[in-house]
């Protein structure tokens, strides 16, 4: 499953079918910039986990808070009319293993993205208008295993986090559960911001795919690491020159549960 921004994909309908592997080098810039991280996973990379859902779709999540995870809205949309509620998260996520499990109790997203979907076929397509909204709070209740530390989240507003992007020089590390290797952490480190789009969106080069979707894209800071968009949506392979990815920055996170 793909989640893609409607306003790129007016040509879905006609395009030719490339192999899976000159689909995944279209969608990575060409290469793939990825690499493997060894379990058991060290922080910060320990909080981010693989999120079920009821109907066992899987996206990435990551532990911000003892009982706070976060990530894309559209993770619990998959079907079109009801929300598919998410059933587990599994923080340090690796080949059936994890650190911790939790049960996730609650997840928590802006209500205007859910109007704006559109349902095509096997595709959700997120409209320009919902796009600033893919972002989700998970409330959590941990089941068992050995909690991680969480990955702080980024506090401030747009002028603060202009500023803290500028002196991260617009590189960010992304990590998640990929649809080629879902059973083992991947992250692309120091990958390029390519905007600080006006809706609260980052225009991003990160390599990911389907499976990425909420996952975590940090900077270093002063303090440490700390979390500041999620994944939200990529277009298709032959679309790739058109646009760079999004990501939904935590200034859009609703009010938190």
């Amino acid at each position: 499953m793909r989640y893609l921004a409607s306003l790129l994909l007016s040509a879905l309908s006609l395009a030719a079918h490339a192999d899976p592997a000159s689909e995944r080098k279209a969608l990575f810039f060409g290469r793939d910039d990825r690499v493997a991280i060894s379990a058991p996973y060290p922080a910060p990379y320990a909080a981010i986990g693989q999120l079920e859902t009821r109907a066992a779709s899987t996206c990435t999540a990551t532990l911000v808070a003892p009982d706070l995870a976060v990530t894309a809205a559209h993770c619990f949309l998959m079907d079109k009319g009801k929300i598919d509620p998410g059933q587990w998260f599994k923080a340090g996520f690796h080949k059936g293993k994890y650190q911790a499990r939790y049960r996730v109790v609650d997840q928590v997203f802006h209500p205007k993205f859910r109007a704006g979907l559109v349902y095509k076929g096997d595709d959700v397509y997120i409209e320009p208008s919902a796009a600033r909204y893919d972002i989700a709070w998970i409330k959590l209740e941990r089941a068992d295993g050995a909690a991680p530390a969480p990955i702080p989240l980024f506090k401030g507003d747009r002028q603060t986090l202009t500023t803290a992007l500028k002196d991260a020089a617009y590189r960010a590390t992304q990590a998640g559960f990929a649809e080629d290797h879902d059973d083992i952490l991947t992250a692309h480190q120091g990958c390029q911001i390519t905007k600080f789009r006006s809706n609260n969106t980052l225009y991003h080069r990160c390599d990911t795919l389907s499976g990425d979707s909420g996952s975590p894209l940090f900077i270093d800071t002063q303090y440490g690491p700390q979390l500041i968009a999620v994944q939200s949506s990529a277009p298709d392979w032959f679309n790739r020159k058109k646009a760079d990815n999004v990501a939904v920055t935590v200034l859009q996170l609703p009010e938190r549960p």
